[in-house]
Order: C-alpha cells, then sequence, then structure tokens
C-alpha cells in the first residue's frame, strides 16, 4: 500500500498554499474551477497497442514495445478501462478514437459510419464524455508501399479519400450527438526510407487528395479537422510527405487546423515556443502531448521540463482560454500496465497545467517589461518552488480522486480482479 496523507494533513497544505499564493496575487479557489472546464482527450489507442476491432488487418505500422498482460481485446473491456483511468485523474474527460476501432469490426474502412460507433457514442453520452475521432490511415493492406493519400496508384488514393470524406462525416455525426464539437485528426504515415527522385509529385497528389477530403464544409459547433505533421519515422527517414511545413501552409490557405505533437519534431525543438506563432493564423490547433526520447518514441508523458514550459506557455497565452485550441494525449506503451500508463500522463499532464495557471505571471510579466531581465531569471526559479503539488492534492480530494501514489493501489486492484483474467 502506498501512503496517502489524510484529509487533515492535506487541507492543512491546502491552507498554507492558498495563503502563498494569495500573496503573489492568485486565488486558487478561481483557479482550481477554471481548471475544472479545460478537457484533455484520453487516447483510446494506449489500451491495446493500437490493434484495433477490424477483422482483417493489413501491414502492421505501429511498432508498440512490450506485451504486459490485460490488453483490452474488445470495446467493452476497452471503455471499462477508460473509464477506470478517468477514475484516477482530476481531469475533465474527453476521448479520442480511431476509425479502426468500430464495431463489430466488420466493416470497410471506407465504408464506415457513425452507426459503427454507436457503442462509443451511447458510453460517452451516459458518461458525459465528449469523444474525438481520427481516420486510421495505417495498419491497412490499402498502404502500398508506405503511402496512402499520396500514392501514385489511383485506386490506392481513392480509398483513403473516400474513408477521409466518411471520417468527417462521422465526426461530424458525433458532434451533432453529444453536443461538443468533434476534434477531427488526419496523421498519415506516407513518406519513403531512402532518397526520393520526385518529391513535388508526392506532395502535389496529396495535395490534390486533401481538396477531394475537404470539398464539403461542416458547421465548426459539430466538427473541426487538423493535420498532423511529422519530422520523421522508422522506415521514412528521409522524406516525409506530410511535413509540418506543408500542413502549416495547407491549413492556413483552407481555412482548417493543425495538429502539433509534441513528440514529432527535432529533439533540440520545442512545442513551446511554436504556439503563439502558429495560433494566430490557424483555424484550430489541437496539441498531442507526447514524450519523444531521442525521436517519437510515443514514451508515457511525464512532469518535466518540456511539459512545464509547454503547459506555461499554454497559460500565459490565454490558449486554454482560447476556443479554438485543444489538447489531448498521444503515446502507447505496452511495456508496463496500460491504465497506469494513462493515469500517469493524464495525472501529469493535469498537475502541469494546474501549475502553469496557479504561477503569478503578471509578476513576470512586469519585471521582463521593467527590463529587469535579472529579475526575470530569479522569479522564474523562484515560482518552481511554489506549493502547486498541495494545490493538486487538494484538488484531487475534493474530486474523489486519488491522492498521492494511492492510485497505483487502484491500479493494482483492477489488474488482480479484471485484467489479470483476461
Amino acid at each position: 500500500m502506498f501512503y496517502a496523507p489524510n484529509e487533515d494533513k492535506i487541507l492543512s497544505a491546502y491552507e498554507a498554499a492558498k495563503a502563498t499564493y494569495r500573496a503573489l496575487g492568485v486565488d486558487t479557489d478561481a483557479v482550481i474551477e477554471e481548471y475544472r472546464r479545460i478537457p484533455i482527450s484520453l487516447q483510446n489507442w494506449q489500451g491495446d497497442d493500437v490493434t484495433g476491432f477490424e477483422a482483417a488487418t493489413g501491414s502492421g505500422d505501429m511498432v508498440v514495445t512490450g506485451n504486459y498482460p490485460g490488453r483490452a481485446r474488445t470495446g467493452d473491456e476497452l471503455r471499462a478501462d477508460i473509464d477506470m483511468a478517468f477514475s484516477l485523474a482530476p481531469i475533465a474527460p474527453r476521448v479520442n478514437i480511431h476509425s479502426m476501432y468500430g464495431e463489430p469490426g466488420t466493416t470497410a474502412r471506407d465504408e464506415l459510419t457513425v452507426k459503427d460507433f454507436s457503442k462509443w457514442l451511447a458510453w460517452a453520452k451516459e458518461r458525459g464524455y465528449g469523444l474525438d475521432f481520427n481516420v486510421t490511415y495505417f495498419n491497412h493492406a490499402m498502404v502500398k508501399d508506405g503511402l496512402t493519400l499520396s500514392s501514385p496508384d489511383r485506386a490506392t488514393r481513392d480509398f483513403w479519400v473516400r474513408a477521409g470524406i466518411g471520417g468527417r462525416e462521422i465526426a461530424a455525426a458525433i458532434g451533432r450527438e453529444l453536443g461538443t464539437a468533434c476534434i477531427h485528426n488526419h496523421w498519415i504515415p506516407d513518406g519513403m526510407k531512402d532518397i526520393p527522385a520526385d518529391r513535388r509529385l508526392y506532395r502535389d497528389l496529396l495535395e490534390d487528395s486533401l481538396d477531394r477530403i475537404f470539398e464539403k464544409k461542416y458547421d465548426k459547433s459539430l466538427t473541426r479537422d487538423t493535420l498532423e505533421g511529422k519530422l520523421f519515422a522508422v522506415g521514412v527517414e528521409s522524406f516525409t510527405v506530410g511535413s509540418h511545413e506543408f500542413y502549416y501552409g495547407y491549413a492556413v490557405k483552407n481555412g482548417i487546423g493543425v495538429c502539433m505533437d509534441s513528440g514529432h519534431y527535432h529533439p533540440t525543438e520545442g512545442v513551446a515556443d511554436k504556439l503563439t506563432a502558429a495560433a494566430r493564423s490557424l483555424d484550430t490547433l489541437l496539441l498531442h502531448l507526447s514524450r519523444g526520447v531521442r525521436w517519437d518514441s510515443d514514451h508515457v508523458l511525464l512532469t518535466g521540463e518540456e511539459l512545464t514550459a509547454t503547459m506555461r506557455e499554454v497559460v500565459r497565452s490565454g490558449l486554454h482560454q482560447n476556443k479554438n485550441f485543444f489538447m489531448s494525449l498521444d503515446y502507447f506503451d505496452a511495456s508496463i500496465h496500460r491504465i497506469a500508463a494513462w493515469a500517469i500522463g493524464l495525472r501529469s499532464a493535469g498537475f502541469s497545467l494546474l501549475s502553469a495557471m496557479l504561477e503569478p505571471f503578471p509578476i513576470l510579466r512586469e519585471a521582463e517589461l521593467s527590463g529587469d531581465f535579472t529579475a526575470r531569471l530569479a522569479l522564474h526559479e523562484e515560482f518552481s518552488r511554489l506549493p502547486a503539488a498541495a494545490v493538486w492534492d487538494y484538488l484531487c480530494l475534493k474530486e474523489g480522486k486519488p491522492v498521492g501514489l494511492s492510485w497505483l493501489d487502484e491500479v493494482r486492484r483492477y489488474e488482480a480482479e479484471v485484467t489479470s483474467k483476461r
């Protein structure tokens, strides 16, 4: 059993933290109330190692490390595991699903309709969850030579264009049914391992495919589209068709959104520096929170320098209050308990966001605008030591979520009673 402080100690620590923040002009109670309204979408593919429910699959494009026992095998198991994950963290819940999770999994991917996701919709409506959606452009026999929407083969392109068009219709139907806009993200694996002879050809084909997919316009209260770029991946080290520059230009030109994945950049790049540069010219900005180790390796999200800097920038720039900005987790790891992987990511994202919202930013900005860069750096360091953890523990207590590492006891209980028997 992991130690968790009793309620009296949590309340006492919170009152002390509240006084500390009040002296710096921060109302912790108001911050908590605002925090409760900011959703972070949980990625459903962590729960089954990006396997999906389709009766037949093709190429296995996603490399998931590990084989921890208890993977979800059905929609009911996966949804129960997601419910368990949300019980462990004080997060306004949304769920991000891929099209390969339609049920019963017998519909061709380019023929899917919202009926294939009726179980997801009924569950989300009952729980009060929002749903986001992705067309699965990978793990399929119609990925030809590593290409989908940019393939020179017309039949291949047409298949994936139909899938993209259908995915947008599904997303709009989800948004209509749940009363909250479904964020519809597009990521394709297209690229080449070695030097291409004609980069322009593939990008011309991709642009044509996207033009066909996005021809129909939808009410933004129902759905919003985003395009997710990438630097490179295994097997496409030399050329990624849907690069950041391609998608950014296409999105601005066509009035749609971009997804910035924190693991999709060069290791020396930081997403925090990019947010306010991109947000001013984009219809929608989606932030995928991941942790790349040396490359886009989709490690479980942890509280650290990069995540802290990203959440600070989100809050300092006011993006957390922007109706065009959205956040989601995006990683997968089968070397540890899958629900624990979700819980660690949700709690690290939530804590980092709350900490950023508690920062006495006006004091920091005043030092900068006065030209006192010495004080600015000192304040950066001093504010990192403020008692945000005491506020987080209080929030967990009030929301009925585990405090400290006691959440791991809940995971181990669930493992003994549920996942170990699969």
